[in-house]
C-alpha cells in the first residue's frame, strides 16, 4: 500500500456530501431536486452526521433520526432516501464496504395524501389581492400565480415555461421536461388571454426583472 494514498473511509459525512454533490447530484439531477437536498443536508444530515466517519455510519444511528421524525413522515422518509442514495454511491465509490447500506432494512412511514381545493370564496379573494396589487407588483409574477391557479400545474412546470412549448392554435402546452416526464395538456379559453395579453413573446413566458432570466419563485408574492 502507498502510504502517502488518502484512507477514503475515513472521510466524513461532511466531506462526502459535498462529493455526492459534485459528481453526482449537479450533474444528474434537476436543480429543485439538488435544492432539496441541500435543504436536507442542511437541516437534519449535517448537524446530526457532519463529523462522523461515513464507514462509521450504522443502522442504529439513522434509525434513531429516522424515528425522531415521525412527526413528519414525508420529511423522514425523504431523509432515509437521501441517505440511503449516499451510501450506496459511497459502496459503489469505496468509500464503504459493498454491501453495507445501514439504510436497508428501515421501514418508512406511510403518507397521506395531499388534497387541498381552494373554495370560491378563497378564489375571490385572491383576485381581488391580485388586483390591488397591480400598480406595485410584477405583472409576470402576478400572471404566473393565475396560470397556476387556472391549470393546477406544478409550479417548476409553469416558472419554466417558454414561449416555444405554448400552441395557441389548440390551446395546448406541451411540456418537454416535468417531474413525470414529456407532459402534454390542454388549458382554458381564460389561460389563453393571460397568456396573450403578456409582452414580449420570446424566451421564458415568465420573466424577471434581470435581463432576460425567468422568475425563479412567487412566494413573496402570494
Amino acid at each position: 500500500n502507498d502510504p502517502k494514498e488518502i484512507d477514503k473511509t475515513n472521510i466524513t459525512i461532511k466531506d462526502f456530501c459535498n462529493i455526492y454533490l459534485q459528481q453526482h447530484a449537479e450533474i444528474k439531477k434537476k436543480q429543485s431536486s439538488v435544492i432539496e437536498d441541500k435543504r436536507m443536508m442542511k437541516l437534519h444530515i449535517l448537524p446530526s452526521f457532519g463529523n462522523i466517519c461515513i464507514k462509521d455510519i450504522n443502522r442504529v444511528m439513522i434509525t434513531k433520526h429516522h424515528q425522531s421524525m415521525y412527526k413528519t413522515p414525508h420529511g423522514a422518509n425523504r431523509f432515509l432516501s437521501l441517505m440511503s442514495k449516499m451510501m450506496n454511491l459511497a459502496e459503489k465509490w469505496n468509500y464503504r464496504q459493498l454491501y453495507s447500506n445501514p439504510c436497508r432494512h428501515i421501514d418508512r412511514y406511510k403518507e397521506k395524501g395531499r388534497e387541498v381545493y381552494l373554495t370560491m370564496d378563497q378564489i375571490e379573494k385572491i383576485g381581488l389581492v391580485i388586483k390591488d396589487l397591480e400598480k406595485t407588483e410584477s405583472l409576470y409574477i402576478l400572471s404566473a400565480i393565475k396560470i397556476l391557479l387556472f391549470t393546477g400545474r406544478r409550479t417548476g412546470e409553469i416558472l419554466t415555461l417558454k414561449w416555444d412549448y405554448i400552441d395557441f392554435k389548440n390551446f395546448r402546452m406541451n411540456l418537454p421536461d416535468t417531474k413525470t416526464g414529456k407532459k402534454s395538456f390542454r388549458f382554458s379559453p381564460t389561460v389563453h388571454q393571460i397568456l396573450s395579453s403578456l409582452p414580449d413573446k420570446e424566451g421564458y413566458v415568465f420573466k424577471s426583472i434581470v435581463g432576460n432570466k425567468r422568475v425563479t419563485t412567487v412566494r413573496h408574492i402570494w
